[in-house]
């Protein structure tokens, strides 16, 4: 098994993404012939009931993690959430799921989206390209 250190987490909801103010977080990659990979979220007790609902449900969620640095590209993960613990004035949430299989397509769309739906050109367009890159906007396929 592989530790790392979990420092941001959005939550895929139709075509847009809730982020969440993370207090701490770690992601292991359990190394199994499932691929399995499990992650927790210290976050504040305020998102209890949207956790707890996740839960009840059994919903899958796509959820985006970055992984050890701020500056990484986030981690496509498919997940559940297993298990929600009230602790003080937090509360761990831990998701069990599969990593979405990822190829280098997303900077295409996003590159396409951008030269088809708007007028950047030059800088302007390589400034929102970059920041879009770090923000993963979800997009809508045509």
């Amino acid at each position: 098994m592989k530790t790392f250190k979990l420092v941001r987490l959005q939550i895929v909801e139709n075509d847009a993404l809730r982020s969440f103010d993370l207090y701490d977080g770690l992601i292991i990659n359990k190394e199994d012939e499932k691929q399995t990979w499990i992650l927790e979220a210290f976050l504040s007790d305020k998102e209890l009931d949207y956790f707890n609902n996740i839960q009840q449900n059994r919903e899958n969620l796509e959820v985006l993690a970055v992984i050890s640095n701020e500056r990484n590209d986030p981690a496509a993960f498919y997940a559940h959430v297993h298990e929600v613990r009230h602790i003080g004035n937090k509360i761990s949430v831990l998701f069990t799921g599969h990593i979405r299989n990822q190829r280098n397509e997303y900077a295409e769309d996003l590159l396409n989206h951008l030269v088809s739906d708007s007028d950047l050109t030059g800088t302007d367009l390589l400034h929102e390209f970059r920041t879009q890159m770090k923000e993963r906007p979800r997009l809508k396929k045509n």
